[in-house]
């Protein structure tokens, strides 16, 4: 039965490996959630297949890490530049990925040096916000700052822009 329930939670790995990259945590959680439905709930050791489920399934994502199918940084690396190409700043995309469970220090590294010119993102998102932007308007300049650390970037990135702009 341990062959079966591995050859299982393999293929429901590579079912959801097939439809688009996932990040190991993502991908745990995602088979222990559809598994673990079809555990019963009223059945007396629950607790025991559970614990049963996450050690194979612990298995089974070693086995795709030593494949190559999982790749904790090549994902953070294609997840930075999916967000930075949509506008969003260092901060709010760091803050992204340690929601999705991944390696902070990782993110952090790689995050520092990706090949980005985030002042330009924040200059063009900026562009995209205010259709006529004029830097000498105050209450629009605050504006502007404010919009541009909700979308998550650093005030040294704001900073580099506006002198850009100047």
């Amino acid at each position: 039965m341990n062959k079966k329930v591995n050859q299982l939670i393999l293929n429901k790995a590579v079912q959801l490996l097939a439809q688009r990259d996932h990040s190991s945590y993502e991908l745990t959680q995602k088979i222990l959630l559809f598994f673990s439905k079809k555990i019963k709930h009223d059945n007396d050791d629950y607790s025991d297949q559970l614990d049963q489920l996450k050690l194979e399934l612990n298995d089974v994502i070693q086995y795709c890490i030593s494949k190559n199918w999982v790749n904790d940084a090549e994902y953070i690396e294609k997840y930075i530049i999916m967000r930075a190409n949509k506008g969003y700043g260092k901060y709010k995309i760091a803050a992204e990925l340690n929601q999705r469970g991944l390696p902070v220090d990782l993110s952090r590294e790689l995050l520092q040096v990706t090949n980005i010119d985030w002042s330009n993102i924040a200059y063009q998102q900026l562009l995209k916000k205010f259709k006529q932007y004029d830097h000498k308007n105050v209450q629009q300049r605050q504006k502007s700052i404010q919009f541009l650390m909700t979308r998550g970037y650093t005030q040294d990135d704001v900073k580099t822009m506006y002198s850009l702009l100047t």
